[in-house]
């Protein structure tokens, strides 16, 4: 099973609330093995948000939007983002694969043999 659906989502806007923010940044979200990292598109500072997926408390997603899709990170460090997506369908493949890396113990098991995958 493939833990991350998409591992890359463009014009994300990041709204860091923890470190009192007002105004989302908008940018790329990129999905790793490890980490959640947003890059922001202005060329001027180029800033990079990185999330370790263990440090990740909760994924929350609240109902659509017409602008889309939104996800809330609730870190163990007390850090909350807001993630928002313009397209649903990103949104939701996110979301499952945030699930999936960041308790990686609730993962179904993957079969030791191809033909039990049948």
């Amino acid at each position: 099973m493939e833990l991350i659906r998409t591992p890359k989502v463009e014009h994300v806007r990041l709204l860091d609330r923890s470190s009192g923010q007002r105004k989302a940044r908008v940018g790329t979200l990129y999905l790793s093995a490890t980490h959640t990292i947003f890059v922001e598109n202005d060329p001027e500072s180029r800033r990079e948000t990185w999330v370790l997926h263990s440090m990740v408390h909760g994924v929350e997603k609240p109902p659509a939007t017409p602008s889309g899709g939104q996800l809330i990170l609730r870190c163990k460090d007390f850090r909350l983002f807001h993630i928002f997506i313009p397209q649903e369908k990103d949104c939701l493949d996110v979301h499952a694969s945030l699930v999936r890396l960041t308790r990686p113990g609730l993962s179904p098991p993957a079969p030791l043999c191809p033909e039990a995958a049948l």
